[in-house]
């Protein structure tokens, strides 16, 4: 027990662990020390520019610049002046274009080496490199030659930026440190998830599929938003791989998103979400084999998804309230925020990637993807405690249903054993009763006292058991309380037609029916008052009667009773303690059982039962 309760806190336990980790890091932020400090690099913010074909021959941009309705390969050129110091290098970004990096005319780097990339990419991957400057400084023209993406008809160039090593490091960190350190976080939370799954594979397997999927989720938009960070090309010299990761991620964090809700939620009806997940699989598949066979790259499927993602989002978010509201759903409610902010979040980034109002142009949907993660983080820490409360409570249940079944089958065989023993009694009895009429024939009837004696031991033998109906489980029952009627002198009149049943739960049913029909009436016959002429003894009674009349069995009682009755919210409040009448609900939930009713009044010292049971389906 100890370790589900703990295995229940651990999301808690890692939603702590990364608040406590960004805590850390940012305060650390401003803790830079004095000797290591470093002038800020320089950020070349303008340029003029001449491309191929173009009627002018130079034009000054600003950057970034997006030059639009190229040719595939269309030579552009830009070309500035910068101030270098010995051996600053530079930083040059181009994405999905050739470019070759000239320095006073000296070429000194060539972006987009065909040997450098795949064969199935038309186009380079984004770069971005600290180029060395092989001892140029002082003023110094910087000219960069690009060549146009084959894959669009449009080429975007970048600020240059050149400083002392350090003081570059510092100042890409500065411009992207938010996207690296939301990146660095999802993917943590994804590696830390799935590890969770692994760990809760022995005690629930859907617990474990619900987090894994999470865990895989946050996983694809940490790998999507590496491969999108600037700071990480710096760091990683594999512009092919951030390409793939970037893409990759970014099309594929939708599917597990979709599996994860679809466990999370419960959906009555989960099949769209199963269908939407499968269609999106497809998608992947083929913009994957599409980019791996050179006719379509990965950055021309990404317009497709770019409207196919917020749409899913949109409708999942719709989903989930519908759910919630139309089923009442507790975990769509709690589910329903998150995914809105979510949804929200990639139709704001869609936005700005046209629009361009947020200079980074996936931060936006970089924070909506971890203000889920943190909140689902919570909601699932929620469900995961339902789940468990929820299965093991069914465990008990199973438990409670094995035991009765156990014990229904142990008193059928009880039951086999009295009837059988019963039959031996009754031959027994038949056969001494003969054979001590026999001995008497035979004995000398002048022997007055052993004639006597024999006559004594004649009328001492039992008789046998009355049958009061077919069904054995019903006829021992009665047999019992009969008897008790006979020594506090209750007329108990009987005419039941209960037939014999193989299923040991209707025999369990109908022996706590009969039970509490009579115990109760036996009850009200004890509780009358014997001083009252009009109930004395022999006005205590008990007449209960059973038929089945189309394929329903039809019981009903008549008890007399000292005319006091208990009545609170419809319900016969118990004479014998301060609380409802436990027999009368029982019987109450067994007719329900069956799809019967019962139906109980009282009048004139009289106090009828009536129960409907469906025993036959």
């Amino acid at each position: 027990m100890k370790k589900i309760s703990a295995i229940r806190n651990i999301p808690y336990l890692t939603i702590i662990l990364l608040t406590l980790i960004c805590i850390l890091l940012l305060s650390s932020k401003n803790m830079i020390m004095s000797q290591a400090s470093y002038p800020e690099a320089t950020i070349v913010s303008s340029a003029y520019a001449m491309v191929e074909g173009s009627d002018s021959d130079k034009e000054e941009i600003t950057f970034p610049h997006t030059f639009k309705h190229l040719s595939p390969r269309t030579h552009v050129t830009v070309t500035t002046h910068i101030n270098l110091n010995m051996d600053d290098p530079i930083y040059i970004k181009t994405v999905y274009s050739p470019a070759k990096v000239y320095l006073d005319d000296e070429l000194i780097y060539e972006f987009g080496r065909t040997e450098n990339y795949p064969s199935y990419m038309k186009d380079p991957a984004t770069e971005g490199y600290l180029i060395g400057t092989d001892g140029h400084s002082g003023d110094t023209e910087l000219r960069i030659e690009y060549l146009s993406p084959v894959t669009r008809s449009s080429l975007t160039v970048y600020s240059p930026i050149y400083g002392a090593y350090k003081s570059l490091f510092f100042t890409l960190l500065k411009l992207n440190k938010w996207s690296f350190f939301i990146a660095l976080l999802e993917l943590a939370a994804g590696v830390l998830f799935i590890f969770i799954s692994l760990m809760l594979l022995y005690y629930d397997k859907e617990v474990c599929k619900m987090i894994f999927h999470f865990g895989f989720f946050s996983l694809m938009s940490g790998m999507w938003s590496i491969g999108e960070c600037n700071y990480t090309g710096v760091i990683v010299k594999n512009p092919t791989l951030l390409y793939l990761c970037a893409f990759i991620g970014l099309f594929s964090q939708m599917i597990p998103l979709l599996y994860f809700c679809r466990l999370a939620v419960g959906f009555k009806n989960d099949k769209p979400i199963i269908v939407i997940a499968k269609l999106l699989t497809v998608l992947d598949l083929v913009a994957c084999v599409l980019q791996l066979s050179g006719t379509v790259a990965l950055s021309q499927s990404m317009y497709v998804f770019h409207v196919i993602l917020p749409l899913i989002l949109c409708f999942l978010t719709a989903y989930i309230i519908l759910e919630a509201v139309r089923s009442q759903n507790s975990r769509a409610k709690r589910l329903m925020v998150p995914v809105f902010i979510l949804a929200l979040a990639s139709c704001a980034e869609i936005i700005n990637y046209h629009l361009k109002f947020v200079a980074s142009l996936s931060l936006l949907y970089q924070i909506g993807t971890l203000l889920f993660i943190i909140i689902m983080g919570i909601v699932m820490g929620l469900n995961i405690s339902d789940m468990l409360s929820i299965k093991r409570e069914n465990e008990r249940l199973i438990f409670d249903m094995n035991l009765l079944e156990h014990s229904l089958l142990e008193q059928k065989k009880y039951n086999s054993l009295i009837t059988t023993n019963e039959q031996l009694f009754k031959k027994q009895r038949h056969d001494l009763r003969h054979q001590l009429v026999a001995i008497k024939g035979l004995a000398n009837t002048e022997n007055k006292q052993l004639n006597e004696y024999l006559d004594a031991l004649i009328h001492s033998i039992p008789s046998a058991p009355a049958s009061y109906c077919e069904n054995r489980v019903v006829n021992s029952i009665l047999s019992y309380y009969s008897a008790i009627c006979r020594d506090e002198n209750i007329a108990l009149e009987t005419k039941l037609i209960v037939p014999e049943t193989d299923d040991a739960a209707l025999d369990n049913d109908l022996c706590l029916v009969f039970g509490n029909l009579i115990e109760n009436a036996i009850e009200a016959c004890r509780r009358m008052d014997t001083s009252d002429s009009l109930n004395e003894k022999s006005s205590h009674f008990i007449r209960l009667h059973a038929h089945v009349h189309y394929k329903t069995l039809i019981i009903t009682m008549d008890n007399s009773f000292d005319g006091h009755v208990s009545i609170q919210n419809g319900k016969y409040r118990s004479s014998k303690r301060d609380d409802y009448g436990i027999g009368l609900s029982s019987i109450r939930s067994v007719a329900g059982k069956y799809d019967g009713d019962v139906a109980f009044e009282a009048a004139d010292g009289i106090f009828q039962s009536s129960v409907y049971l469906q025993i036959y389906k």
